[in-house]
């Protein structure tokens, strides 16, 4: 069985999403950091890969999500998850309503920590918003309806999701790295 992970991140559903893309067993550990502030998503990553390192040691991976909606300049972005704690999944979908224009492109960096390297993994995909609809998933899974598919994240069976999201994508990035350079013992 291939080594355990650890995963720099206190969301249990990241967490299980991460062990099922990967195939391998994956422990999460949750440390209290403060983020970097930035609209752009590989620097949020690499800050926040380098400040969990830094007190946690490696190999590691961290992971942030953005959701840019066309309308509002590329809005919210990595900023994402602060808007659903206030707004939730409906009100943000009624802040952008009006504006007729429900393009969005969701994406998810992946920062991994070698013990000696930091590598960083993207993966996005472009869709649509939408009113929420399903039930699983989380975070903006029930907006967000990839393009060319009839449902949401939220709707879709977990293998159909983790083929086309994004933190999937990024996430078998990861693998296909890991599988050329497995961590080194002694990290």
């Amino acid at each position: 069985m291939p080594a355990t992970l650890r995963f720099v991140t206190s969301n249990r559903d990241k967490i299980k999403e991460a062990e099922e893309i990967l195939q391998r067993p994956v422990e999460g550990i949750h440390l209290e950091m403060e983020e970097l502030q930035s609209p752009d998503l590989e620097a949020v990553v690499r800050h926040k890969a380098a400040l969990a390192f830094r007190s946690v040691g490696g190999p590691l991976l961290v992971e942030d999500t953005a959701l840019s909606f066309a309308a509002w300049g590329g809005l919210p972005g990595t900023f994402v998850r602060h808007f659903l704690d206030r707004l939730g999944v409906d009100g943000l979908y009624r802040a952008l309503a009006p504006l007729g224009d429900l393009a969005a492109v969701a994406s998810s960096g992946v920062g991994f920590h070698d013990g000696w390297r930091l590598y960083y993994f993207h993966g996005q995909v472009a869709g649509t918003i939408v009113p929420p609809r399903g039930a699983g998933g989380f975070g903006f899974d029930p907006l967000f309806q990839p393009a060319g598919e009839e449902e949401t994240f939220a709707e879709m069976a977990q293998a159909r999701k983790h083929a086309l999201s994004m933190r999937g994508k990024a996430l078998r990035e990861l693998a296909r790295h890991l599988e050329n350079n497995p961590p080194r013992r002694g990290s």
